[in-house]
């Protein structure tokens, strides 16, 4: 993880989460359990290490779960993007993977700077200050286009690599990602795999308007700035809570696509672990295809539950 802190010995976690849905924390623990993995031996060494751990008090709702169950499922992303990250930084000193090294590598260096800005998120909605944790909530969204772009086509990784310069860097952000064109990208390569995506339906509506009331933090208008309600949710938007619906969100399909775009991934990922098998100890990388199961079950519980009706289009992931 690129970020520690200096916290003591962390609560359990059924404390942290208070309020949580005693369904959804069950339910979460038998698929870690299933899978031959520690969840909370994960937690401490994931979540418990961000700058942005810190209590989560008002979240806790003695009738409504919903708030406390968005922070589990937020953090139980991260876990995924730290694992991918761990894996990364292994698959990059192996020979024989099937996905080329520059896209390890570009992945290695995006899930770095993921963490770094989700660690800030965190912390920016747990302190109920949306309007930064707005703005960089966007910047996620385009790392996640990016890191299925790399996946989907490995010359842009070895281009995105091949950046030595800041002016170099500049200039493969303005031709291949800037104005959504690695969005437009994945979406075109997820259509030749199967994945039926209409690009003018209900998913890609609620997607422009959650992006474009993101874009209100980054540019600086003339607009009165949302006032908290007396249950601490500020604006129309419900700004922390939708935008850490809508990262988490993200997080998830960047899991479930990533799986569709380069079957290769699970076959490297597997061989990771089994590299990594016979070591003692928790080693994150090992375990990242179970977790990647976890996750995309996750992103299946959540739209079964209606956490976005506009989001049915992912629903057919298969």
């Amino acid at each position: 993880m690129p970020q520690l802190s200096g916290h003591s010995t962390p609560v359990s976690l059924e404390r942290y989460y208070a309020g949580m849905s005693p369904q959804l924390l069950a339910r979460t623990r038998q698929m870690w359990s299933a899978r031959g993995l520690d969840l909370d031996a994960a937690w401490q060494e994931t979540i418990c290490r961000l700058r942005g751990y810190c209590t989560v008090d008002h979240c806790t709702d003695e009738i409504d779960s919903i708030p406390m169950d968005g922070v589990f499922m937020f953090d139980q992303a991260v876990i995924w993007i730290a694992s991918l990250r761990e894996s990364a930084g292994i698959a990059m000193q192996m020979q024989g993977t099937r996905l080329i090294r520059q896209q390890w590598e570009a992945l290695h260096a995006l899930t770095f700077r993921m963490i770094e800005q989700l660690d800030a998120v965190r912390l920016l909605s747990l302190t109920q200050l949306p309007s930064p944790s707005m703005q960089i909530a966007r910047s996620i969204s385009e790392d996640v286009d990016m890191a299925l772009a790399f996946l989907s086509r490995p010359k842009l990784a070895r281009r995105f690599v091949a950046c030595a310069t800041v002016d170099e860097a500049n200039e493969f952000w303005r031709r291949h990602i800037a104005g959504g064109r690695a969005f437009r990208a994945v979406t075109e390569q997820l259509y030749r795999a199967g994945l039926e995506f209409d690009q003018s339906g209900e998913y890609e509506t609620w997607r422009k308007s959650v992006k474009a009331t993101l874009g209100t933090a980054v540019h600086t208008s003339f607009r009165p700035p949302s006032q908290p309600t007396l249950n601490g949710t500020p604006g129309s938007f419900r700004e922390s809570s939708d935008c850490h619906f809508f990262v988490t969100f993200r997080l998830h399909e960047m899991c479930a696509y990533s799986h569709v775009l380069q079957k290769d991934l699970r076959e490297d990922l597997d061989s990771i672990s089994e590299h990594l098998g016979a070591e003692d100890g928790l080693n994150l990388g090992a375990w990242t295809s179970r977790i990647s199961e976890i996750t995309v079950d996750q992103l299946r519980w959540s739209l079964a539950g209606g956490a976005t009706e506009d989001a049915a289009a992912v629903a057919r992931h298969p």
